[in-house]
């Protein structure tokens, strides 16, 4: 008799609830979880191949170990002594950071091997840590640490309520929204228009992005620090800056109008390549929207100034 499972898909920071149909050890079928509150029902094709993966003949299931040239079954207690050993014999012959550790989006992902990984790092004590974030996001990180006090307090874009998105550097019609924790983007993007929102890219490429939004600007490659500069200049020079409730949780207000100062957007647009008149235009309607957002994903990070950028 089949039996349902309900789970999460662990290949990115969507998340999707998945419901799983079994019968006998075999998948029947991998469908959305309808009651899940974040992906309301759906997945996408990497979800779907999850029961390819299960059912791969060559997944391993049990630990081997090659003797002579060919492959033998383990136990999993040998298997975790001979590698504890070896791992062992390398740092101390080479030292600590001979050794280096890479997690992928399915191992943090998964509580069980983000919860653990921290143990055998903190025993391996190497330098050498390695994971899909340092890869594209460590300049997001760097400015939550810097900002919020946490390199894991990453604001998360409200693209269900905002009446105004701004992109930059990413494309999330092909990454599922990475960093936000929304499935299903396209249609939430769509909805942002229905309701009389706009959605505005900023990327060097025509991007499948580009077919969902109202506008697109090309930027020049890695001068996204001086379009963001020009903007909050435009925001000082317009008087659009009113910090309201936030003025308790902010200092340095001055000192960001001083350093924003000589990035005019007519120094942006030698930069950039976009029309300094486009800058200002862009400032005011972000500055006027009831409410907006600005999201900023690999290609921010991933180039000279994506600490900067994303701060």
């Amino acid at each position: 008799m089949s039996e349902k499972h309900y789970r999460n898909c662990n290949l990115c920071e969507a998340i999707c609830g998945i419901e799983i149909t079994h019968e006998d050890g075999k998948i029947l079928s991998i469908v959305g979880d309808k009651l899940d509150p974040f992906s309301r029902g759906h997945i996408c094709p990497k979800a779907l191949a999850l029961k390819d993966i299960y059912e791969d003949g060559d997944r391993l299931q049990r630990p081997v170990r090659r003797t002579g040239g060919k492959w033998e079954e383990i136990g999993w207690d040998e298997a975790f002594d001979e590698t504890a050993r070896r791992l062992r014999d390398v740092q101390e012959r080479f030292g600590r950071d001979a050794v280096a550790v890479y997690q992928g989006n399915p191992s943090v992902h998964n509580l069980g091997t983000m919860v653990n990984s921290r143990e055998l790092l903190k025993v391996l004590r190497t330098k050498n840590n390695y994971s899909a974030t340092s890869v594209d996001q460590l300049p997001h990180h760097f400015a939550s640490w810097s900002m919020l006090g946490h390199q894991f307090l990453i604001p998360v874009p409200d693209i269900d309520r905002t009446d105004y998105f701004l992109i930059l550097g990413a494309n999330p019609l092909a990454s599922n929204g990475s960093l936000m924790t929304a499935p299903d983007i396209i249609n939430r993007m769509e909805a942002i228009r229905k309701r009389g929102g706009r959605i505005v890219l900023i990327d060097p490429r025509r991007t499948e992005t580009t077919r969902v939004v109202d506008e697109h600007f090309f930027v020049r490659p890695s001068t996204d620090a001086f379009l963001l500069l020009a903007m909050v200049n435009t925001l000082f020079a317009e008087d659009f800056v009113d910090l309201g409730r936030l003025a308790d949780f902010t200092d340095s207000v001055e000192r960001l109008r001083t350093a924003s100062a000589e990035f005019t957007p007519e120094t942006a647009e030698g930069k950039t390549g976009i029309a300094a008149a486009d800058i200002r235009r862009l400032t005011r309607e972000f500055a006027a929207a009831k409410s907006a957002v600005c999201y900023g994903r690999i290609g921010l990070s991933t180039q000279k100034f994506g600490g900067l950028c994303q701060w």
